[in-house]
């Protein structure tokens, strides 16, 4: 064989090596430059509020900037959407939520699997939602509500932020697990639909703790359940809907981190011990306290079950309820 041909071959095995060479330095020195955090959401906002100190956190601990880099619209889709799509490297995080399990099944092209087109790293915090009345109603319990809307099937109306948003779906699951039949007043956005409540132009919805409570307090709403797994520590009077027997309507809104699919287990698992310290940082609390999100963390395995339950759970009653983003 020809000398230059004996030294091709010689060379193959330290050839084929140096790509897996380089991407074990690309791991052990993550990160060496700033990373992108993807908010799908608007600045001021609930995600934005959440990921703007913990940023800051993540910038301290892992020695690089975390720059929050909005990306609203089409209920969260654009961002996430983005997130999906971007390079496997670790440089590239996107805030993802809830609201992605259920547009998995309530928008006809998402352009991404919510649950398989990522890596999926912790979640961040829980949130429970209230279910609000007018005092005007004279309706003070659940049970009350109930036997009124037995009483008067269809004609109690409830306000949302629009079909298929997180409001909506609890009360199809109030509905279901009551036997009763209220009717649905969608509008495009929770503000709007808050403001009519308040007008009293309707008299039932469905809010996160940030948003009814100081309504609640000023006595323009009162609050007769909440939809979390316990009653809050700080509102321990509100009784939660598993405790009055309603089981099914325990749903808590969670957003959490998420890699593009195909990154290095070693960086989720570095970016996950660096949530979990960035987590326990006061201000990150507090600013969660502030918006009615719990803190919590969990390994990438049971948030990637978490994210497979719920998009499972909202696929099914989205899909029984014949529902389309409107």
């Amino acid at each position: 064989m020809h000398r230059r041909s004996l030294l091709a071959l010689a060379t193959l095995p330290l050839a084929a090596a140096m790509p897996s060479v380089h991407a074990q330095t690309a791991v052990s020195d993550w990160p060496n430059r700033p990373i992108r955090l993807i908010v799908p959401a608007p600045a001021g906002g609930a995600y934005d509020l959440t990921a703007r100190p913990l940023a800051q956190e993540l910038s301290t601990l892992l020695k690089q900037p975390v720059v929050v880099d909005n990306r609203p619209g089409a209920g969260n889709i654009v961002g996430t959407s983005a997130g999906a799509r971007a390079a496997p490297d670790g440089y590239t995080v996107t805030m993802t939520g809830m609201l992605n399990t259920i547009a998995q099944s309530l928008y006809p092209n998402v352009g991404f699997d919510i649950v398989n087109d990522f890596a999926h790293v912790t979640v961040l915090g829980e949130g429970a939602q209230w279910l609000v009345v007018r005092p005007d109603l004279g309706v003070n319990t659940v049970a009350e509500l109930v036997e009124r809307a037995k009483r008067e099937p269809g004609k109690l109306n409830y306000a949302t932020s629009g079909a298929g948003s997180t409001g909506h779906l609890i009360m199809e699951l109030f509905q279901r697990a009551t036997g009763t039949s209220l009717t649905h007043v969608p509008y495009k956005g929770g503000a709007p639909a808050l403001q009519d409540v308040l007008s009293g132009v309707v008299p039932i919805t469905v809010l996160p703790l940030a948003g009814a409570e100081p309504h609640v307090r000023s006595g323009k709403l009162k609050v007769l359940a909440s939809s979390g797994a316990q009653r809050a520590p700080q509102h321990p009077q509100v009784p939660t809907f598993a405790e009055l027997g309603h089981k099914a309507l325990t749903v808590s809104s969670w957003v959490g981190l998420s890699f593009p699919k195909g990154t290095p287990p070693e960086i989720v698992r570095k970016l996950h011990a660096a949530t979990v310290s960035a987590m326990a940082a006061p201000a990150v609390n507090a600013q969660l306290e502030k918006l009615g999100i719990d803190p919590a963390t969990s390994t990438p395995e049971a948030h990637t079950q978490q994210v497979r339950s719920d998009t499972e759970r909202w696929g099914q009653l989205v899909r029984s309820l014949n529902l389309k983003a409107e």
